[in-house]
């Protein structure tokens, strides 16, 4: 069960936002969790690697989240950590799902959750949690499970095309304190899952 600490790496990718409102929450996003990853868990910033849509927007943003950057991160990625080290992949954005295919958008040509199934048997002897918070995301478990893999997704299935609230939630996890259930001072992705989810629940019974 991957829990952020020592000998953790963190990739946060959020992609193409298509409006401003968009593009601003999902930088937020993106940064909310960056920020607790260095200043709650104490992850080494060479291990924190954040990529946007607009790195002119945030000084955080190593680059541009364009398919060949990407790629690039997660070769990285590979290189730099070792057996036995947990990796976070946190993707913040739109998805999409056509002819069989889910996608993660981005600048330029998107990301298929094979693509992305590539780089993550390069990790296999590492412990992988791959959180898609994009919308139309729910098809990357089914191509992504794998051993020693936590596979999340905002979405059940990949013809859930709205956009999603679940992301806000799941970084509030670890931005915030009321997702620590066993007040170990860590915030497990079981516990951030399980936290979003009653979230989301409970805001769409309420609205």
């Amino acid at each position: 069960q991957p829990v952020m600490g020592q000998n953790t790496h963190l990739l946060v990718v959020t992609g193409l936002g298509g409006d401003a409102k968009f593009s601003e929450r999902f930088q937020d996003w993106g940064g909310a969790l960056v920020d607790a990853a260095g200043d709650k868990f104490a992850i080494p910033a060479e291990n924190i690697v954040y990529l946007g849509d607009d790195p002119a927007a945030d000084s955080r943003i190593r680059t541009r989240s364009t398919r060949e950057n990407v790629d690039q991160a997660l070769v990285d990625l590979v290189s730099k950590s070792q057996p036995g080290d947990d990796i976070f992949i946190v993707l913040i954005g739109h998805g999409s799902f056509t002819s069989g295919e889910s996608r993660f958008n981005l600048a330029g040509p998107d990301l298929t959750a094979e693509d992305f199934g590539l780089h993550l048997d390069q990790l296999s002897d590492r412990r992988v949690a791959f959180i898609n918070l994009a919308s139309a995301s729910g098809e990357f478990v089914k191509a992504l499970s794998g051993s020693e893999r936590a596979i999340i997704t905002a979405t059940r299935t990949g013809r859930e095309r709205n956009e999603t609230i679940f992301g806000g939630y799941f970084i509030d996890a670890f931005s915030g304190e009321s997702a620590d259930l066993d007040k170990n001072g860590r915030v497990s992705i079981w516990e951030a899952f399980e936290f979003a989810r009653i979230e989301v629940t409970r805001e769409y019974e309420t609205s």
